[in-house]
């Protein structure tokens, strides 16, 4: 493994557990990059070295890459920090003679195809998210035409702890009590893997030879239903039974949520330090703040009526033929280290 290693984004779900798994294996350096110190008291538990790392500025970059031999690129944001981030990142890389750049790209580049979907299948991706994580990937290509040994990796689901979107959120949403997604918009194929497995398949990448030039898909093993691993999440973390509201009342509850989303969003901003002066400031406006973000919390998109109705399955046959790659978590085994994490 290159003896010292880059990683972006380190104050990040993802990029904390690599930092933490590379510390603890004890092979070469580490280094943890973060755009604000904020995000660095996960990683700060340990004896590695932090360092500013803002992928929007290539001397950021270049500061943080300095003695790099390696750099596993976990930083993410709007379109620019990871489209125009990304570039920053492999062209100090490349000025840098680093010999290796993992980049974490995403699954969602293919949009919301259904069926088998394997690395060669078309980037369908429309939203901003998705296309930022395709223009990323042409940069990737480029660059590896220019001679940079670059992997890029595409997990799916990727959840455990410190996972907000995929774990916290949904724990949250069980607490609360009432459960707005019926089981009719649940049935869809629910891609998860432990976020274990993804630091293992970024560790492989680091190590392959064979794996310069390549785009893998990081799955887990098992192919359970969103509506499985709702129930799933929900008796480990010892609630009562779910009762999902109606399917009517579901949608409803997302309709009426919209407004309360967009206004809460034009808020934060256009406004936000006036806003949080007067929660600071007010105990009835921090008291209706807070119902305002339970509710929008517990409450369902209809985008998220879309995504969990998606019958998909990622092929990872190409990791496991060219990296070795075997996800070693169940998803029994990631709830409850999940559960035990909250």
């Amino acid at each position: 493994m290159p003896r010292m290693i880059l990683v972006t984004g380190a104050g990040g779900f993802v990029g904390g557990r690599i930092v933490e798994v590379l510390h603890e294996l004890n092979d070469g350096t580490v280094r943890g990059g973060v755009r604000r110190w904020s995000s660095a008291a996960r990683i700060g538990r340990l004896p590695v070295d932090i360092a500013p790392c803002d992928v929007r500025s290539a001397a950021s970059v270049r500061a943080a890459m300095k003695d790099v031999t390696a750099v596993v690129h976990c930083a993410h944001g709007d379109f620019e920090t990871n489209a125009e981030g990304t570039r920053n990142v492999l062209a100090e890389a490349q000025r840098a003679n680093v010999e290796r750049v993992i980049h974490l790209s995403s699954v969602a580049v293919h949009g919301r195809s259904e069926g088998s979907i394997a690395e060669s299948s078309a980037l369908a991706g429309s939203d901003e998210y998705a296309l930022s994580k395709i223009r990323s990937e042409e940069i990737c290509a480029e660059y590896t035409a220019r001679g940079l040994n670059v992997v890029v990796l595409r997990p799916t689901i990727v959840y455990g702890p410190y996972s907000n979107l995929w774990t916290v959120e949904f724990a949250q949403r069980l607490k609360a009590g009432e459960w707005f997604l019926p089981e009719t918009y649940t049935q869809g194929i629910c891609n998860l893997v432990y976020v274990d497995d993804l630091v293992k398949a970024v560790i492989l990448s680091l190590q392959s030879d064979r794996a310069p030039g390549e785009t893998f898909i990081i799955n887990g093993a098992e192919r359970p239903t969103w509506n499985e691993y709702f129930h799933a999440l929900n008796d480990a973390l010892g609630f009562p039974p779910l009762r999902p509201a109606s399917s009517f009342r579901s949608r409803a509850r997302a309709g009426a949520m919209l407004p309360v989303r967009k206004t809460a969003k034009f808020m934060l901003k256009r406004f936000q330090p006036l806003v949080l002066n007067i929660y600071q400031r007010s105990k009835l406006a921090k008291s209706i703040m807070r119902r305002a973000e339970t509710a929008i919390r517990n409450s369902p998109t209809h985008a998220e009526f879309d995504l969990y109705s998606l019958k998909v399955s990622y092929d990872g046959t190409h990791a496991a033929n060219t990296l070795g790659y075997r996800p070693a978590f169940s998803m029994s085994d990631g709830v409850q280290l999940s559960v035990s994490w909250l």
